[in-house]
């Protein structure tokens, strides 16, 4: 935006401070979403419907599905996981109406959906980010005994508020396409291609110092991408890639990369070789062509993987090429002791082995790349009926793979969903035991405190406790003083909403909470 003379841009105030907080503008663009679409469905419910089971359901579904998840990807795939969302909720509303009529079905059956619901997210982060949604759309039918015949009003007003939210995910502000770990991966590739290059730059300029300056700069940025991909992939207590057949090839990447740093830094010459043994740097340079097409095929996964195929053909040529010629150049038989004999041969075979090691690497990581590519072009019909690319395995054995990880009473995940489990459970027995009116908040409360996780600080916790209770006696107190003024809690409600979601990025934990 520019001034009135067209010259200068305009300095919005708290632009600069709210951009600085919340990078990217997510949380403001799901509070804002809320706050439009909340109140409007609010009122389509308990106005124009009136029918107060279904107003109390579009209310929390809004909420849960507009202001409580936000997942990453293309808009195909975040539209698609949201209505996968708004689906299980449905499920989870069904079998809540249903084991509330009994207190102790209730109490247990919260217990055990709130473990399997918590426990999945070691699995995906797509499930691990909608964890709370999940749970808000069990606690509220279980917390409030209903008969069976609620269940369509119940399904119903859900269901409203998620066919709504993908029309919001989609129109309103869409977010970006961003995949965080692909973008690294795309880095990393580039920048150990880049260190190959400047390595054998090197090598043939015969130690050229300006060749050798840009070989150590070449090697600190290629450190620098990999680590940067190790910190995102590891920095966060979920898995940062779903279940989905690309997501899953992804994540292989990770640690193949992180190898092939290793394995490039250990080959990586000490000092500058008298005689260039030629048909290892013709290895090295087609293993990073092999790098660069494998990079150009994760960011557009779309294309075709011919070009990197005739990139993989030409670095198996050159191997094959350096399997000849090192066997032709092994040391002769003399009458040196055999000790001696065997350390020349080792001495000569060495650069032939890291030449080897490095294009298997290579190859594996360019495999991976063309199983992400060809799980993106898999046809609909396809991806419905879960087909794989020829040679990878499926998501039930992904999941098995990574659940059987974390079953093990050293896991912190465990800990987590078990305390989060038993805690949500006795909240439904002690709201069903209590009779307080809307009991609901008792869980509701409970499930507040419970962001914070096993893998979270001690300030978290406490931060969670004092930010929900905070947010009981300021809303407590509004209401009070507001009183049967509906005017004026109408008039507000938006802008409590967008408080809600700009809250956590924008001011503090705490804030967030209350």
């Amino acid at each position: 935006m520019r001034t009135r003379a067209g010259n200068l841009p305009i300095r919005l105030p708290g632009r600069a401070w709210l951009s600085t907080h919340d990078p990217g503008y997510g949380a403001l663009r799901r509070a804002g979403r809320a706050a439009l679409i909340m109140p409007a469905l609010l009122v389509l419910g308990d106005k124009v419907i009136a029918n107060p089971t279904l107003s109390y359901f579009v209310a929390f579904g809004s909420f849960a599905m507009l202001l409580l998840v936000d997942f990453p990807g293309p808009r195909k795939e975040r539209v698609t996981n949201q209505a996968a969302l708004g689906v299980a909720c449905a499920v989870l509303i069904c079998l809540g109406t249903l084991a509330s009529r009994s207190t102790p079905v209730a109490a247990v059956a919260m217990a055990v959906v709130a473990f399997v619901i918590l426990f999945s997210g070691v699995v995906s982060s797509v499930l691990a980010g909608a964890t709370t949604s999940l749970l808000l759309a069990f606690i509220l039918p279980v917390s409030l005994p209903g008969p069976v015949s609620q269940i369509p009003d119940r399904v119903a007003g859900w269901g409203l508020a998620g066919a709504v939210s993908l029309l919001a995910i989609s129109l309103l502000w869409p977010s970006p396409a961003r995949n965080p770990v692909r973008s690294a991966a795309v880095a990393a590739c580039r920048a150990l291609a880049a260190r190959l290059h400047a390595e054998i730059a090197f090598i043939m300029s015969h130690g050229d110092e300006a060749d050798h300056e840009a070989h150590r700069a070449a090697i600190t940025r290629a450190e620098e991408a990999v680590n940067k991909l190790q910190s995102l992939f590891f920095a966060t207590p979920y898995r940062p890639s779903g279940l989905a057949t690309d997501a899953r090839a992804l994540v292989r990447l990770v640690d193949e990369l992180r190898w092939l740093d290793a394995v490039v830094l250990r080959s990586a010459p000490k000092r500058h070789p008298r005689h260039p043994n030629v048909p290892v740097c013709r290895v090295k340079t087609d293993a990073a062509e092999v790098l660069e097409r494998t990079a150009d095929l994760l960011e557009a996964p779309a294309g075709t993987s011919e070009e990197l195929e005739a990139a993989l053909a030409k670095m198996n040529e050159a191997l094959g090429a350096l399997e000849r010629a090192t066997t032709e150049d092994l040391p002769a038989a003399s009458a040196t002791a055999d000790g001696e004999r065997a350390r020349e041969v080792v001495s000569a075979l060495d650069p032939s082995f890291r030449a080897q090691e490095l294009s298997f690497l290579v190859g594996q990581i360019a495999a991976n790349a063309n199983f992400a590519a060809a799980a993106q072009r898999r046809s609909w019909l396809d991806r419905v009926l879960g087909r794989q690319p020829p040679g990878f395995t499926g998501a039930l054995t992904s999941v098995r793979e990574r659940a059987g990880s974390h079953i093990s009473w050293s896991s912190s995940s465990l800990h987590s969903s078990l305390r989060g489990a038993a805690a949500l459970g006795l909240a439904v027995l002690v709201a069903d035991l209590s009779g307080v009116q809307h009991g609901f908040w008792v869980v509701f409360g409970t499930l507040a405190v419970l962001r914070s996780t096993a893998l979270s600080t001690g300030q978290n916790i406490l931060g969670a406790m004092a930010g929900t209770t905070a947010g009981f006696i300021v809303g407590g107190v509004l209401v009070y003083l507001i009183g049967t003024n509906t005017a004026v809690l109408w008039v507000l409600l938006p802008f409590v909403i967008l408080l809600a979601g700009l809250a956590p990025a924008a001011i503090s934990f705490a804030a967030g909470q209350a």
